[in-house]
């Protein structure tokens, strides 16, 4: 199932990958640009004031309204639903609170068991995958949700334990494969603004594509087998 899911999430992608990237590619270029002033030669160097700010406005808020506006979007593309851009902005920011919470309970738990142990740590990942899923495309609540990813989860556990790894492998990747063609430089100092915005909105804009397509296809595969079963 799991190879399934990715094998259509990619055929989604193919489908209907130019469309999304078009309307999702301002927000990524945000985060780009605005993770690219608080550079890694900034932090080693202490952060000021403003550079935390831009750092907590990042991750806690432009990166869970990219999730939220890139899972509404690509929903609406498999079903070949028509909406303007717009609505998506419109409708994104009223699942921010509760996608930002869903996600510092998932980044603490799984960071936790990686910490103990590494299995717990994507055990919890597999059993936490589908938690922004039921938030966004069924409005379930911070506990709903929780508590849906987990018996959902629970029906086909190594197959979401495969698709988690598979998300935070392809992360950890790109991520290691943009940090090398930095280390090419000599100094931080000598990497272009223009190579650091490019970096950074290259790795945002995988995680989302992942989150989008492979993920998605997987959870509504899930839910469809769900239905086949109750009946």
């Amino acid at each position: 199932m799991t190879l399934q899911a990715i094998s259509k999430g990619f055929k989604y992608y193919k489908n209907f990958g130019l469309d999304f990237s078009i309307k999702i590619i301002p927000l990524v270029f945000l985060f780009g640009f605005i993770a690219s002033n608080v550079s890694t030669s900034q932090i080693s160097m202490g952060l000021s004031n403003i550079d935390i700010l831009l750092l907590l406005f990042n991750n806690f808020l432009i990166s869970p309204f990219i999730t939220i506006f890139s899972i509404l979007l690509a929903n609406d593309l498999f079903k070949n639903d028509k909406r303007d851009v717009l609505v998506y902005y419109a409708i994104s920011w009223q699942f921010l609170i509760k996608v930002l919470l869903l996600s510092l309970i998932s980044t603490i738990a799984i960071g936790l068991g990686l910490v103990l142990f590494v299995f717990p740590g994507i055990l919890i990942a597999g059993v936490l995958i589908f938690v922004n899923y039921y938030a966004i495309l069924e409005n379930k609540s911070i506990f709903e949700s929780l508590y849906l990813s987990w018996e959902s989860s629970k029906l086909n556990l190594v197959q979401c334990i495969l698709m988690a790894t598979f998300f935070w492998l392809i992360t950890i990747l790109s991520i290691t494969i943009l940090s090398s063609l930095v280390s090419n430089y000599e100094k931080p100092d000598d990497i272009s603004q223009i190579y650091r915005i490019l970096s950074s909105s290259i790795a945002i804009y995988i995680q989302i594509c992942l989150i989008s397509f492979p993920i998605l296809a997987f959870y509504q595969s899930q839910l469809l087998n769900k239905v086949k079963n109750s009946t």
